[in-house]
């Protein structure tokens, strides 16, 4: 099996443990996941975050800092996250994915241990939609992918895109190739909930240090 149809079942599999609008979870996949270890996880308020409104998506009391032990990289999620390993020897790949559910929708940050992949970015998109639309309940979950668009994050490739759905249903995507490690992160939100749940999704993003990349945070 070539490494390619292994990073497409990942991405299938990854996609199978995010949460249609609406609050109904996909089934799991046939693929098992392990048991992952406890993540480094650290309550974090900024000042920033301090004076955001009451009951914001990103209530300073809600953040916690959580750190990939295996990759070093650091990110804010805004409550402890479910922690889901993937191996080699079950999964064809190793990898984390720590997921948080809120009021709002679900974020997801997963960390796959795939060096060089910036070729297979469009391929992970449509793995990451095939494989929640696989376990969509009915046409109108299925999700699509739009403004697709090629990004760098601090010299490492990656990809930038708008998921929706007919029922409503949004989120965002962005995928990054880096030199040893392939990051996604996921939000998806339902109807009447976009906004909050981008804001969460933007702070996400703002918050990632990678210590592969020269600078602190994502763009």
């Amino acid at each position: 099996m070539t490494r390619r149809s292994h990073f497409q079942r990942l991405l299938l599999l990854a996609a199978s443990t995010t949460v249609i609008a609406g609050g109904a979870v996909l089934p799991s996949s046939a693929m098992a996941a392990t048991a992952a270890p406890h993540p480094t996880v650290t309550t974090v308020a900024s000042d920033h975050d301090a004076h955001r409104p009451h009951g914001s998506p990103a209530s300073a009391k809600e953040w916690v800092e959580t750190t990939d032990t295996v990759s070093g990289i650091k990110f804010q999620l805004p409550g402890k996250p479910e922690v889901i390993k993937f191996t080699q020897a079950v999964d064809g790949m190793d990898g984390r994915l720590y997921k948080v559910r809120t009021d709002n929708g679900v974020i997801v940050f997963a960390v796959f241990d795939l060096p060089r992949a910036q070729g297979e970015l469009d391929d992970a998109l449509q793995g990451l939609v095939d494989g929640y639309n696989a376990g969509a309940q009915s046409p109108k979950h299925k999700l699509s992918s739009t403004g697709v668009h090629k990004i760098t994050v601090h010299g490492q490739p990656g990809l930038d895109a708008r998921l929706s759905a007919p029922d409503g249903a949004a989120g965002s995507a962005r995928l990054i190739a880096g030199d040893t490690h392939f990051i996604e992160i996921i939000s998806l939100s339902p109807k009447g909930k976009e906004k909050p749940m981008h804001d969460t999704y933007r702070q996400l993003l703002a918050s990632v240090h990678n210590p592969h990349t020269h600078a602190t945070r994502a763009d």
